[in-house]
């Protein structure tokens, strides 16, 4: 039995776009790369990532039963629908359906049930996606899962884009590693001339300070105002270096319902109807579902007063005007107080 072909049989039964073989060794060139990023002070805010650099690019020691691991891609991409109104903020297209996490999760388990199945045996194994101690995107690409675009996401062959999610599935199975896979952005760098806020600094480096993904997901704080104007109508995150990369013009549509924004907040969210919001656990029943409940009400509230003050709607001043009357939290009545001042 060819234990790569049945993984990649019943990883492509699943909807998984693309799945390779990565090896467990340390990833010692990752290593070296991702120190320099953190050096030159590209993580911002994100303290996590400063911890323990070793361990992030040791994969044996992530799951010490594991032999090796299953890379998976699968594909996320649905078309943006006209925005509803002029008081609505543009979500990330990653986050439009349910939350990713729970899903790659499941879908990673089930995989290992099959091959539990056709294997005759059970497996020792472990599914993880984005929420771990592991370079992942780095992993991905040492792995063949795709090649490394200049905007640091992984570009899959055969035009697979960049509309992807990473997930790893560390098992017991002796397996040959794939190879890294061999691609390039050439000389296009269309995706660090259009970015808003110039955060790819380099060909192939993002300064996470500058980029609207973290300022409105990652970032505790407030947004800086000389930024502010740069968001646009971005509620949540950013797709502007993934829609003009040359990759993605023809971007396959996610296999998966669970993807798709009718089970989601949708690509578009009513700003005034977060304004509304008024405690942390209402907006966690909210958005339980979703990867939008991870800058929680706070960040997610900054981000839509931004986007008022951007966006100008009618009826906007009165709403912020309301939200000022019981908002106590100094950050947010800051950043109420900017957006009223642009009309």
């Amino acid at each position: 039995m060819n234990l790569k072909v049945v993984i990649s049989e019943v990883s492509e039964s699943l909807g998984f776009a693309r799945c390779v073989i990565g090896s467990l060794e340390p990833m010692e060139a990752e290593r070296a790369e991702f120190e320099r990023w953190l050096a030159r002070g590209y993580a911002a805010g994100m303290e996590y990532l400063k911890r323990n650099p070793h361990f992030r690019t040791s994969p044996q020691l992530l799951y010490p039963s594991a032999r090796s691991a299953i890379v998976v891609s699968a594909g996320y991409y649905t078309e943006v629908p006209p925005s509803p109104g002029d008081h609505y903020g543009r979500v990330a297209r990653y986050a439009v359906g349910l939350d990713y996490h729970v899903v790659l999760r499941a879908k990673l388990r089930e995989l290992k049930t099959q091959l539990e199945t056709k294997l005759g045996r059970p497996l020792i194994g472990k599914a993880y996606t984005d929420d771990v101690a592991l370079l992942e995107q780095g992993f991905a690409a040492r792995s063949g899962l795709g090649f490394t675009g200049k905007h640091t996401l992984i570009i899959g062959p055969k035009m697979l884009g960049s509309y992807n999610f990473i997930a790893e599935l560390f098992t017991d199975l002796e397996i040959e590693p794939d190879e890294k896979y061999q691609g390039t952005c050439g000389q296009c760098f269309r995706c660090g001339n259009i970015c808003p806020t110039k955060a790819i600094v380099d060909s192939g480096t993002v300064d996470a300070g500058l980029c609207i993904s973290y300022l409105t997901i990652e970032n505790k704080g407030g947004i800086p105002v000389e930024m502010r104007k740069s968001l646009g109508d971005w509620v949540f995150g950013c797709d502007v270096c993934q829609e003009v990369c040359p990759y993605n013009q023809r971007p396959p549509v996610t296999q998966w319902k669970e993807f798709q924004p009718e089970l989601g907040v949708g690509h578009h969210i009513d700003l005034f109807d977060l304004l509304e919001i008024k405690t942390d656990e209402t907006f966690h029943e909210r958005f339980v579902r979703s990867a939008v409940r991870r800058p929680k009400r706070r960040g997610m509230l900054r981000n839509a007063l931004v986007v008022i003050g951007n966006k100008r709607p009618a009826g906007g001043a009165d709403k912020i005007r309301q939200f000022l009357d019981y908002e106590e939290d100094p950050m947010l009545c800051e950043h109420a107080k900017w957006a009223l001042a642009q009309y």
